[in-house]
């Protein structure tokens, strides 16, 4: 696939709402690097230093990208949208968790305001997952998600790092079970998504400075809610217990767990993969 120029920090600006916590003035603005070993990692060391403020850094390259699980996230130089947000915050150790799903849902937002795709086809899994074109051979995971909580002279802050394949082929795709928007028949200009991306966040992290978390909202557009799933845990956490359930999604908890109706009654989980398994018959199931 060929590479995308490199993304422009005036362009995704002037796409966006100028009155966002990273556009306004005051901010710290929306700042492009060519390359950095991890956009995550580069706001964390800005914070470590003293730095604070709200702001977006975006790359057209990165070295170390990973996600949950420290799992790598990579991709050729152009072909995805790296970025991350850094969010000054004083929200209690509790709420923190509701970040990485705020996340999830302003990349399903922007994805579907920029390529007019719809909730047939973009699907939001518990608790941060974007997939797209879930069900067919070209579909998959279209984002990868980190959010890190870090301490400075400055305060709390979090960091909310976003990658998002966009022009990749299948063969730079950094899993198997990934996807781009451009496998997918979609748009796929990086500035526009990263604007469209800045603007859902900051509403979202609005939400979530006020109240500390954003529940009603990530319940509403999850798609793990009333379908059948396969949760799979990970057996040197369990305990001794079970390392895979099945049943039907049927509800988010005040910490953002996932609650599954199960043969045995509804259990409440708070880590674990889960599968979205094909349905018969109504793809949407009353939990």
């Amino acid at each position: 696939m060929p590479v995308t120029s490199t993304i422009d920090a005036a362009r995704i600006t002037e796409l966006t709402d100028r009155d966002t916590r990273f556009t306004r003035p005051g901010s710290g603005g929306i700042t492009v690097v060519a390359n950095t070993d991890s956009t995550n990692a580069h706001l964390s060391r800005m914070v470590r230093s003293g730095q604070t403020g709200f702001r977006i850094l975006v790359a057209d390259h990165q070295d170390g990208g990973h996600g949950r699980f420290s799992r790598p996230w990579q991709a050729p130089a152009g072909t995805a949208l790296l970025m991350s947000a850094l969010v000054p915050a004083s929200r209690d150790p509790q709420d923190w968790g509701w970040l990485s799903m705020v996340a999830g849902l302003a990349v399903t937002e922007a994805v579907e305001a920029t390529t007019g795709a719809g909730r047939d086809r973009v699907t939001l899994k518990w608790p941060n997952d974007v997939l797209l074109d879930q069900h067919r051979e070209h579909g998959g995971k279209l984002c990868g998600i980190l959010s890190e909580r870090v301490e400075g002279p400055a305060g709390s802050h979090a960091v909310i790092g976003i990658g998002i394949n966009t022009s990749m082929d299948r063969s730079e795709l950094p899993v198997p079970t990934a996807t781009s928007l451009a496998l997918c028949g979609l748009a796929h200009d990086r500035e526009r998504l990263a604007a469209a991306v800045v603007e859902a966040l900051d509403h979202l992290i609005g939400v979530w400075l006020a109240t500390g978390t954003v529940r009603g909202i990530y319940r509403d557009r999850c798609d793990t809610i009333g379908r059948p799933v396969r949760l799979t845990f990970d057996p040197a956490k369990v305990g001794g217990g079970p390392t895979r359930i099945e049943g039907v999604g049927a509800d988010i908890e005040m910490d953002g767990s996932i609650v599954v109706a199960t043969a045995e009654g509804r259990c409440a989980f708070s880590a674990a993969d889960v599968e979205h398994l094909r349905p018969v018959g109504n793809p949407r199931l009353t939990p």
